[in-house]
């Protein structure tokens, strides 16, 4: 295990998760035992405007049924239980994150879904999956914690089928000063590896991927933020939140398309 990877299981690990989404389910009526995934929305999507991020995201993937999906960087298995069960695919799911991937599994068993969602501890640098697998990669807020830009690229690319796509939504650095500490991914510096969505296209295409779309949603969150719409993962607190930033906008949120 690498430094990072201890940083990041410590960052995310030390919460006791489980309690608070059962907590959470009772209060809202819901016996915690036997959700639905749709009553866990407003928990389990740990990124900013919650599920219908997550909607959007698979809009713009294209993401169709009948596919086989990896999410890398599930947490506690949101997308990939909306993929099996509203999009109607075949999904595997891995996490860094111990203490992560097992309540994603009780919660994916526990919504009826374990049939269709297979969930495994893992490095996204070393998938531990065979060449050629998937018909889509899918990650959504992952890579500030990945210092290997191209090293992941190589590794989607390798178990993607021919024609098949990834799609990768982010936070990216902006032009401004650098990042306040803490953020929502990272305590400090020495596990948060922004990049301009130049670097990571370039990344990205120097691992032989072609890059489809690329979009710049900034502004998107920004006008739902001052209209005071910004759904998300609240009942959850400290595994999600907004960018703290410095003087100006350091940071972006972008989404990219990419294929073999």
């Amino acid at each position: 295990m690498t430094d990072v990877e201890a940083i990041v299981q410590r960052y995310y690990g030390d919460r006791p998760v489980l309690q608070r989404i059962e907590d959470a389910l009772r209060a809202a009526g819901v016996d915690p035992e036997k959700p639905s995934h749709r009553d866990l929305w407003p928990f389990d999507q740990l990124h900013s405007r919650g599920i219908a991020a997550t909607r959007e995201h698979a809009e713009r993937a294209r993401i169709q049924p009948g596919m086989h999906v990896i999410e890398i960087g599930c947490g506690l298995g949101g997308a990939a239980r909306y993929l099996a069960a509203e999009c109607g695919c075949r999904v595997a799911a891995i996490d860094l994150t111990p203490n992560f991937v097992e309540v994603a599994r009780i919660l994916t068993a526990r919504c009826g879904l374990a049939d269709r969602v297979e969930i495994r501890q893992a490095n996204a640098l070393a998938l531990p999956f065979q060449d050629g697998t998937f018909d889509h990669v899918w990650s959504y807020a992952v890579t500030m914690n990945i210092a290997d830009k191209k090293g992941l690229g190589r590794e989607v690319a390798r178990v993607l089928k021919p024609g098949g796509r990834f799609s990768c939504n982010e936070i990216a650095r902006g032009s401004g000063d650098a990042p306040v500490f803490p953020l929502p991914w990272a305590t400090d510096e020495s596990s948060s590896f922004l990049v301009s969505p130049a670097a990571m296209r370039g990344a990205l295409e120097g691992s032989v991927l072609s890059i489809l779309e690329q979009v710049d949603l900034a502004a998107t969150r920004l006008a739902e933020k001052e209209a005071g719409r910004t759904p998300g993962s609240t009942a959850i607190e400290g595994l999600s939140g907004s960018a703290r930033a410095g003087a100006s906008c350091t940071v972006a949120d972008t989404a990219a398309v990419a294929t073999l």
